[in-house]
């Protein structure tokens, strides 16, 4: 059973600047609470209490919101690495433990999680991406997948016409050890500035069943830029 989280949170959002100048972006409110409460709140619904948050831009700003009910875990190198670095900071928290991973700029739908965690705590994989597979665009994090929604890459490059969908950011990782050594591996050896997928991509090659599980039809965003916030607060009002 899935009962630990880790959300990443450390970059600086310059693209939303000047909205997060001042602010980090986790703490821009959507629907009266800032992003990173409000999945702290669902992942506690959910039955997962012991969660921490990876923090770089502002960490003292977060820590004050948000409270001490949750774990802090600094990413000092924020500036050069990417949210694969910033997970690889929380290696030492989950140990060998199954976990719920997110990013910290999503806003979704409460039943998203409940019923993905569901389907996750129920099987086997060595991971599942909680998959939107109603839309995407050339901006998005694609997928290509195989007939049964097994991962065969995910990247930004991915040609629409080769996409199945978007992964939204939800992940639940169960082969902890496996994962944290391809991250390892690519830290080391390729460099510090990739996203989480190219470890993901790396590992549904070689072999490891990775499930795309389908949100439906529930609303989520990504907020990368002022349009998508503007957004989020009329869809989660």
């Amino acid at each position: 059973m899935i009962k630990k989280a880790v959300i990443v949170a450390a970059g600086m959002s310059s693209r939303l600047y000047p909205l997060t100048l001042e602010k980090p972006k986790g703490l821009l409110h959507v629907g009266h609470r800032p992003m990173l409460g409000r999945s702290i709140e669902i992942l506690k619904k959910n039955g997962i209490e012991d969660i921490a948050v990876v923090l770089g831009y502002k960490r003292e700003m977060i820590q004050e919101a948000l409270g001490d009910s949750i774990r802090y875990i600094a990413n000092p190198f924020y500036q050069q690495c990417n949210n694969m670095g910033s997970l690889w900071f929380a290696k030492a928290f989950v140990g060998n433990e199954p976990f719920a991973y997110l990013h910290g700029d999503i806003v979704y739908d409460e039943s998203i999680l409940a019923d993905t965690l569901k389907h996750a705590n129920e099987n086997s994989n060595t991971m599942e991406l909680v998959t939107d597979f109603t839309h995407t665009n050339e901006e998005a994090m694609k997928v290509r997948v195989t007939s049964e929604n097994v991962l065969i890459e995910s990247n930004k490059e991915i040609p629409l016409h080769e996409a199945k969908g978007e992964w939204t950011g939800i992940a639940y990782i169960k082969n902890v050890k496996a994962t944290f050594e391809y991250i390892e591996r690519i830290l080391f050896g390729e460099g510090l500035n990739f996203y989480d997928t190219h470890a993901f991509t790396k590992m549904a090659k070689d072999g490891h069943k990775i499930f795309c599980s389908p949100t439906g039809p529930k609303p989520w965003l990504e907020i990368d830029f002022l349009e998508d916030y503007e957004r989020a607060k009329e869809l989660f009002r």
